[in-house]
């Protein structure tokens, strides 16, 4: 099978493991948040310790797309800081890698990444966004759907100039209230990727989805009502087309304390909680 529908995780309740995917890095700790026992691609999150290096010049063998979370990493003489993005196609020359104090980084392999020493055979340019600095980005509310509540705007990341997938920053301001606290379901027919940076995502069918909650949206599955109190800060990503919307014509209440009820599949199942509240003083 490919990868499960995931609605929701908290990233923080899965433990840490050694290594990361496809035996990429021996010295680093990551966590797997989805993964298609197909293709082999995967979304992980990357800790890399402080002094981490790989000064050789390398190459890997598919698609590598990450956002930093926390820390900084130089790639190529380039910092990428926090919240900075990169895609670098597959074959796409490092020729070297450091952290000095330390690094997260959310991480999509399009692949089993397999790493080739040496100089790089060559690489898809069209691909390549070598680096994005959101901090330096204005928010953009006319990217949003029309038919998405006012309030919420978009700093794009990347477009595929072949298959129209689309990676981006969503932000939603606080006390965003579905009209008359009811809403229509949506889904998509193309999978959605979600990783909540910052704030809460509240679904009316699944629970509270706070910093750290990750989905993986498949095709044609209706959720929400959904809304935010606190506001919310989401990195997106969608796989096998562009971002499309469509809504149910039936309306369902929504309430700001949904049972927690989240969808999972059996490896994911042990980490399910939702993750304790955190006052603000």
């Amino acid at each position: 099978m490919a990868r499960p529908h995931i609605m929701f995780v908290q990233a923080q309740m899965i433990p840490w493991s050694s290594g990361c995917h496809g035996a990429l890095h021996a010295d680093v700790d990551s966590k797997m948040l989805s993964h298609d026992d197909v293709d082999g691609s995967a979304t992980t999150i990357i800790r890399y310790p402080a002094g981490w290096s790989r000064p050789a010049p390398h190459s890997l063998s598919c698609h590598e797309e990450f956002l930093v979370l926390d820390g900084a990493i130089r790639i190529n003489g380039r910092q990428y800081d926090k919240h900075a993005y990169g895609f670098f196609p597959a074959g796409y020359p490092r020729e070297q890698a450091s952290s000095p104090h330390g690094a997260v980084l959310l991480t999509m392999f399009y692949g089993v990444p397999k790493a080739t020493d040496g100089a790089a055979a060559g690489f898809d340019e069209k691909l390549l966004v070598e680096h994005v600095d959101p901090l330096l980005m204005e928010w953009d509310p006319g990217l949003v759907d029309p038919q998405l509540s006012r309030g919420v705007a978009i700093k794009p990341l990347r477009t595929d100039p072949y298959t129209g997938e689309t990676s981006f920053l969503y932000c939603s301001p606080p006390h965003r209230v579905p009209p008359g606290m009811a809403k229509p379901q949506w889904t998509h027919p193309m999978v959605e990727e979600l990783y909540t940076l910052e704030g809460d995502y509240v679904w009316g069918d699944l629970g509270r989805m706070q910093r750290g909650g990750y989905c993986w949206w498949r095709e044609d599955v209706y959720h929400g009502p959904a809304g935010t109190d606190t506001g919310y800060n989401l990195f997106v990503r969608t796989v096998n087309g562009p971002l499309v919307n469509t809504f149910d014509t039936v309306k369902k209440p929504f309430t700001w304390h949904p049972e927690h009820k989240p969808i999972l599949p059996p490896e994911l199942a042990p980490y399910g909680q939702p993750l304790p509240a955190a006052p603000n003083y």
